[in-house]
């Protein structure tokens, strides 16, 4: 990483970019590094890219979340357009660990639809992808 810190990381993203770096960012960036790190072209068939907002707006038929995923209201609009897919999910906000928040895991369960719908040959890509100089395909899946 070039920056060792975050302000350092957040001056760095304006200067590029022209906004901050968000604190969230900041946090998984060294996660983020590690699998960039590890990840090759051959990995790509099983470690992909999603967004779960993306994702979201695929299950709702191409239609924006309007309301926060850290609302009531928000909750219960991805829950709803998720529980076709996972009908027990409302179990699993019970069952979940304490430091695991309830948009964390309907992040998760939007990624997990993505996988298996990348499993069966049905998943979507946002863009054409490019290669980066690893050679690997930078692209968004839904």
């Amino acid at each position: 990483m070039q920056a060792g810190t975050y302000e350092q990381a957040s001056a760095i993203n304006q200067q590029k970019t022209g906004r901050r770096l968000n604190r969230q960012a900041w946090g998984i960036a060294e996660k983020i590094k590690q699998v960039d790190d590890a990840i090759t072209p051959d990995c790509q068939q099983w470690a992909f890219e999603v967004h779960p907002e993306v994702c979201f707006w695929a299950l709702a038929g191409e239609r924006p979340m309007a309301l926060n995923k850290k609302s009531k209201v928000g909750v219960s609009e991805r829950v709803t357009v998720l529980t076709p897919v996972f009908p027990e999910i409302q179990r699993h906000f019970a069952n979940r660990p304490p430091h695991v928040g309830v948009d964390d895991l309907l992040d998760a369960a939007a990624a997990a639809w993505t996988a298996i719908r990348l499993s069966r040959g049905e998943a979507q890509r946002v863009c054409e992808p490019e290669c980066d100089d690893k050679g690997l395909e930078v692209t968004i899946w839904y």
